[in-house]
């Protein structure tokens, strides 16, 4: 086992509107988890979210998808060290979760020597996390398109890398939501004609993110009847601050399940789009954040 190792892994937003479980993409906010041999002990540090409230036992996300990792290929070290460094908000559907699986997971691979392939460290992720859309993107980085097949336990995907012309910013609002009650929100049945509308936002969507449309184009794509409208009807100042962007013209979605938002602006007018971001959300509660964010090309892996 060698002496440390590090390995950050991006935040992802799933979803961008007309995608639902469909769509991901990678953003510049790093998780970070360092592992260390110890003799026969298992201890795990957490700086910055979560920091708290996360257990700091083997309950914990990381070291569960760590030993996941160790069962599957036979090799469970003695003891070890962990810090984990989340920048992450916990519950804003940035997918703090899928981090902390890939992190757990590229750290086991990282000091066992093992070379298990990518499409093994996939089906992991995913069986762990369960969103494909959240883990594909914090684990190979870019935009990615998920699609099942018959066999529930498949995961397939197609990876490319959105324009540079673009440039995402996220609002967080100050209280985070459960990914489990956003869901639960969502109809047994949808119209044909909203699944048409939806479906067609979905292609213009990849269309405008892989060649850096301009704002028109993006707002008309982030449209979606099939989750948003039922999930925002939760989060009435999430709704708020959605709507006012949308009225102004803002290429915006949910992020994720939500309760935080994702707009993506041409980068000429990302200082500018962004100060407008902090100014609805200002109007409507002191706790938001808003980071302007890069896409994330690179996933996750040792640095």
């Amino acid at each position: 086992m060698p002496a440390a190792v590090k390995v950050k892994i991006p935040a992802t937003v799933a979803n961008l509107g007309p995608g639902f479980d469909a769509l991901g993409v990678a953003i510049k906010m790093h998780l970070e988890v360092e592992i260390e041999p110890r003799r026969d002990s298992v201890e795990i540090h957490v700086e910055g979210e979560g920091a708290e409230t996360l257990p700091k036992d083997e309950s914990n996300l990381v070291i569960r998808s760590m030993n996941e990792f160790f069962d599957h290929v036979g090799r469970r070290p003695s003891g070890y060290s962990v810090k984990v460094r989340n920048p992450i908000p916990l519950g804003a559907g940035l997918g703090s979760s899928a981090a902390a699986v890939v992190g757990g997971l590229f750290a086991a691979r990282a000091v066992t020597g093992r070379n298990v392939p990518q499409s093994e460290m996939v089906q992991l992720a995913a069986s762990i996390e369960g969103h494909p859309d959240n883990i594909l993107p914090a684990l190979l980085g870019g935009l990615v398109v998920c699609y099942g097949t018959e066999r529930a336990e498949e995961v397939r995907y197609f990876r490319m890398e959105p324009s540079d012309r673009l440039v995402p910013i996220v609002a967080v609002p100050a209280q985070g939501f459960s990914t489990e009650q956003a869901r639960r929100a969502l109809p047994d049945d949808v119209s044909f004609v909203d699944a048409q509308f939806t479906a067609s936002r979905a292609a213009l969507l990849v269309a405008a993110l892989s060649s850096g449309a301009g704002t028109e184009v993006l707002a008309e794509a982030m449209n979606d009847r099939l989750h948003e409208p039922h999930r925002l009807k939760l989060m009435p100042e999430t709704a708020a601050v959605h709507s006012e962007l949308r009225a102004a013209g803002l290429a915006v979605a949910l992020a994720g399940a939500g309760p935080s938002l994702l707009a993506v602006v041409p980068r000429p007018e990302s200082a500018t789009r962004a100060e407008q971001i902090r100014r609805v959300c200002r109007a409507r509660s002191a706790g938001w954040r808003v980071f302007v964010s890069e896409w994330e090309n690179q996933g996750a892996g040792a640095r």
